[in-house]
């Protein structure tokens, strides 16, 4: 894998979520808008760019949030959810393809309690969003209240959560736990537990293949990369030895899942490579259908690894990847954008 081409941009304020504004038709390789999220200052902030010819981000608009922003995610690319450690979630409606700040927004206030929201999740019309009080709430954008709320879905801090499909949630903890929520069902308990290890090592993000939702990918606070098949067991099918300190968020690309991204809090960004994966077991004709990730070649051989820049001395927190340009950004209050990578 080579990277060729770059840009980056100081805004003086630490980063903690940068997302690529998915693509408005399937023709489209990549995106030239993107959001960021900012943290750790007094007045925090989420903001559009856009990527131009030239190479620089040209800055479009940016709305003053109460707390640090936590989540951040695209519902359409007309539709963009944040939520904060001050317990709110928005949705903001982008007018003109740039205006963030207009009449259509929508806002949920005190969804939780100390520690506020931690995460954030979005499927269609439906975002969740998690806490450290251990609470889950769902909403839809069309209404002002929740429509499903899970009071006790934890019983310590959620750092994580996501859609593994339209009509289950699937949350991760600082107790190396990951639980499985059934929006369809009555109950208040996860319908499946899964279990990293017995050490209690935190998760500390998710990651759910683009196209075969039963598999996931998490980071530890240890570092560490597991692979799960939600189908079969209660523990990792794989586990990666990956980066020397926690890993901030663990991304696959949305076309090319066989590629993963992570970053992490000792400041690398890593590209995995799992079609390295596909040509060890070539020879055994796997199914076409079959991932990588699943394999036991994994382990014995390696995930094929590539820095993608220097280690910086502050956190990088966020990683996006959309076509062949990769986002991210952190604590030295800067976003970079790596373009033209071939994979």
């Amino acid at each position: 894998m080579t990277v060729t081409g770059g840009t980056s941009r100081f805004v003086s304020k630490k980063l903690r979520k940068l997302r690529w504004k998915p693509r408005t038709d399937s023709l489209q390789m990549s995106s030239d808008i993107f959001a960021i999220g900012t943290w750790d200052d007094e007045s925090n902030e989420v903001s559009l760019w856009k990527t131009t010819n030239t190479g620089e981000s040209q800055h479009l608009e940016t709305v003053q949030l109460k707390g640090d922003v936590t989540g951040l995610t695209w519902l359409t690319a007309e539709m963009l959810a944040a939520s904060t450690s001050a317990g709110t979630a928005s949705v903001f409606k982008l007018e003109q393809h740039k205006q963030l700040s207009g009449g259509n927004r929508q806002d949920w206030t005190d969804l939780h309690g100390h520690g506020g929201t931690t995460c954030l999740a979005a499927h269609g019309e439906t975002i969740a969003t998690a806490g450290e009080d251990g609470k889950i709430n769902v909403m839809n954008v069309r209404q002002r209240n929740p429509v499903k709320v899970f009071d006790k879905a934890d019983s310590c801090s959620i750092n994580d959560i996501t859609f593994s499909r339209s009509t289950d949630i699937l949350t991760a903890n600082m107790r190396g736990q990951m639980k499985l929520f059934d929006l369809r069902s009555n109950k208040q308990e996860a319908s499946s537990t899964y279990l990293l290890s017995n050490d209690q090592v935190s998760i500390t993000c998710l990651a759910k293949h683009p196209t075969q939702g039963h598999i996931v990918i998490s980071g530890g606070e240890n570092g560490v990369l597991a692979v799960w098949d939600l189908r079969q067991g209660r523990h990792p099918t794989t586990i990666l030895a990956a980066h020397s300190a926690p890993i901030s968020e663990v991304k696959f690309h949305p076309d090319q899942p066989d590629h993963v991204f992570t970053c992490s809090q000792n400041g690398e960004l890593w590209h995995w490579n799992g079609s390295s994966i596909r040509t060890y077991t070539a020879g055994a004709a796997p199914s076409t259908a079959a991932s990588p990730w699943l394999s036991s070649e994994a382990v014995k051989h390696k995930v094929e690894t590539t820095s993608l820049a220097t280690q910086q001395p502050l956190p990088i927190n966020s990683v996006d990847v959309l076509g062949h340009a990769v986002l991210y950004g952190g604590d030295n209050e800067a976003f970079y954008i790596l373009n033209n990578i071939v994979m």
